[in-house]
């Protein structure tokens, strides 16, 4: 098979040295022949975009594999050939080449190779692939970890389109040069992988109840406006008030215009009304409004000023001369 050909990690029939070199990639596993007289003819190739690792891995016999519990990665595995066993928690799939599988991370994963079963494994990061849906998603998590069916239809819809994505990929990394090799386009293709596994494998994207989208966007535009009036010196971004308040940073501005505001709006009217409490506390003489408007983030005094007389009725002078 040439997928991958440029990229091999080895080649052996020693079953200690095969387990030890596939668990340098995946993790510490146990390895069995199947069968008495089985033979091994075991070979991997391996390459990396960036954090997620397109593997091509088949072991020339009938094997027993024992990984365990997985915990922090995920690994999408295509059977190119062949068929397997694959038991994760109390859930048992038949693979074959036209139906993957997905092992839940945190249930122990078992599998029963057959001689001929090649398999192409993408190997995820799971806490890149949480970190890139709630940013991307928003409320699809919400504080759940992600919980994938175990099995991928792969001859049809949108599985056979992630993994035709795969694919296409993995043989990409075999030219010299890649497109992959540039930094920024292998992030892009990582990101495209996982989110597309998330629509494919989890079944968001099912239209939403308006009352229900409706009631979770005033709870996160609610808890983002208490963080930005109580903690209002603190360097706001919207990236970073979107996972203050477990959101994506999409769905927290949608959710903002759904109350007929922004979020830079709302942090420039909370810090005017800091901007109000200093000058009505101050003595006349003692600070100007420039100086208070640069001390509370406000940078530009005459856009500043406009708001503030809009806001409470009268000009920032006015309220530190009374």
């Amino acid at each position: 098979m040439s997928l991958l050909r440029g990229n091999e990690l080895f080649r052996s029939g020693d079953l200690d040295y095969v387990r030890d070199q596939v668990g340098r990639v995946f993790c510490p596993h146990r390895l069995e022949l199947a069968g008495h007289g089985a033979r091994l003819d075991a070979r991997m190739r391996t390459k990396w975009l960036r954090t997620i690792g397109i593997n091509l891995v088949g072991y020339g016999g009938e094997v027993l594999v024992g990984p365990g519990l997985l915990n922090d990665f995920l690994v999408i595995m295509i059977p190119l050939t062949g068929h397997a066993l694959v038991r994760s928690g109390n859930e048992d799939i038949e693979s074959h080449p036209g139906l993957a599988t997905i092992p839940h991370p945190d249930r122990p994963l078992t599998m029963r190779w057959s001689a001929d079963c090649v398999k192409l494994i993408v190997r995820i990061e799971r806490s890149c692939l949480e970190a890139n849906v709630r940013e991307h998603f928003g409320h699809a998590l919400d504080d759940r970890p992600i919980d994938f069916r175990p099995d991928m239809d792969v001859a049809s819809g949108y599985g056979a389109g992630w993994a035709n994505l795969a694919l296409t990929i993995a043989h990409d990394l075999d030219d010299e040069p890649s497109l992959f090799d540039d930094t920024l386009l292998a992030r892009t293709w990582e990101q495209i992988l996982m989110l597309s596994l998330f629509r494919a494998q989890s079944g968001f994207g099912e239209p939403e109840s308006p009352a229900r989208s409706q009631i979770a966007s005033r709870r996160h535009v609610n808890a983002a406006l208490a963080a930005i009036r109580h903690r209002v010196d603190e360097p706001w971004t919207i990236e970073r008030l979107a996972r203050e308040v477990g959101t994506g940073k999409r769905s927290l501005q949608s959710a903002f215009q759904d109350a007929g505001s922004t979020f830079t709006g709302e942090l420039r009217d909370a810090r005017l009304r800091k901007a109000r409490d200093i000058l009505r506390v101050s003595a006349p003489g003692s600070v100007n409004v420039a100086s208070v408007f640069a001390r509370c983030g406000l940078q530009h005094h005459g856009r500043a000023s406009g708001r503030y007389r809009a806001l409470f009725g009268e000009r920032p002078t006015d309220t530190l001369q009374r």
